[in-house]
């Protein structure tokens, strides 16, 4: 009898926990008199639910109640950037800093993210450390060689992250946390990898949003990759013309380039995909360039500025573009190449294995 009523008590208190909400109590003294937002993450933007003013002490506190788990961001209005809480409906106090925070709960998926937070920051800070030494070698103009030394480091490191995260998910498969891992890493994940991924997480996420959209990308995923016939993508060119870019395959080999204007990777690469453009184009090589660009001005200078003469559309709608869409890019630069028959043969080339390629399929 005494575990029934232990069980019907624990039932109610979960009830009861999910029917009062949630509160974020901040006690952030650096913060005083500064407005915090309380933000939901979509591809592509924030989107703010609420706010608080906090008093001249830096007290303040933000109430609400949320149907299923989910990574919110706390931000200072004006100031980039944010600090990730992972809110249910139980109470909240963030201390410290937003530098150095101090988050207590008693209970929820915030205690499973710090356990995975304290285990990842070794890899987190080399990671900061690598891309500084990117960024003051590129800004003191080192050659390409030199920068990607510095990017296969990074890449090496992620690939050592990869494995301590596969051992936190498979030890959390039914941890909500795990399904945001992997929701939050798919950009960086082939196809085979994303399937394997989520099969390791319980049935109970199966209705989470981040297992949803991260089955959706994989769907995407297949029927764009390597192998299987490319998907059509129809979108504005600069002078407002739909063009297709079925317009161009069948005839040679197709480059499929996102990119965008803001892009420093991309507009990097740009040079080194006019040189090969030139060697080429004649022989059979076109390209597809499609902008993630956010605002038409900047989109048509960089056009200008890099010499980029081949067929460019976009429509204007960063990462929501449609194109984007279809091909489940997460990130870009990314490159997918189409041979003369429509099938997709290769994605993401770096510019000497694009050259090797184009020269097996189209010659010296």
């Amino acid at each position: 009898m005494k575990k029934i009523l232990f069980l019907f008590l624990a039932v109610a208190l979960v009830a009861c926990s999910s029917e009062q909400g949630y509160t974020l109590k901040f006690n952030l003294e650096e913060m005083a008199g500064k407005q915090l937002l309380l933000q939901q993450s979509i591809p592509g933007e924030l989107i703010t639910l609420d706010s608080v003013m906090l008093d001249s002490t830096g007290f303040g506190e933000i109430n609400g109640s949320i149907d299923a788990p989910e990574m919110l961001y706390v931000s200072v209005s004006g100031v980039r950037g944010g600090l990730p809480v992972f809110v249910d409906n139980y109470d909240y106090s963030i201390s410290g800093s937003m530098r150095d925070p101090v988050i207590e709960v008693e209970a929820g998926p915030q205690l499973e993210y710090d356990a995975y937070k304290d285990g990842a920051q070794e890899f987190n800070d080399k990671q900061q450390a690598i891309s500084d030494q990117y960024r003051a070698a590129a800004a003191e103009g080192a050659e390409k060689e030199v920068l990607d030394v510095i990017v296969e480091k990074y890449y090496a490191l992620e690939d050592e992250k990869a494995v301590y995260d596969s051992t936190f998910i498979a030890g959390n498969p039914s941890s909500v946390v795990s399904a945001f891992l992997i929701r939050s890493k798919a950009h960086r994940l082939s196809a085979d990898e994303l399937e394997t991924w989520l099969a390791t997480l319980d049935e109970s996420l199966h209705s989470s949003s981040y297992y949803v959209q991260s089955n959706e990308d994989l769907e995407k995923m297949r029927r764009v990759e390597i192998g299987a016939d490319f998907t059509d993508i129809t979108l504005p060119d600069p002078d407002g013309n739909e063009v297709s870019l079925s317009s161009l395959t069948g005839n040679g080999v197709v480059l499929i380039d996102f990119w965008a204007a803001w892009c420093g990777p991309c507009r990097r690469a740009n040079p080194g995909v006019v040189a090969l453009y030139n060697e080429f184009h004649e022989k059979g090589f076109d390209i597809f360039g499609v902008s993630l660009d956010n605002t038409k001005e900047a989109w048509l200078k960089a056009i200008e500025d890099d010499g980029l003469v081949w067929t460019q559309v976009s429509d204007i709608k960063g990462w929501q573009s449609a194109g984007a869409g279809l091909y489940a890019v997460k990130s870009i630069p990314h490159t997918v190449l189409i041979d003369k028959d429509g099938k997709i043969i290769a994605k993401n080339l770096s510019e000497d294995e694009l050259k090797e390629k184009l020269t097996e399929l189209l010659g010296e």
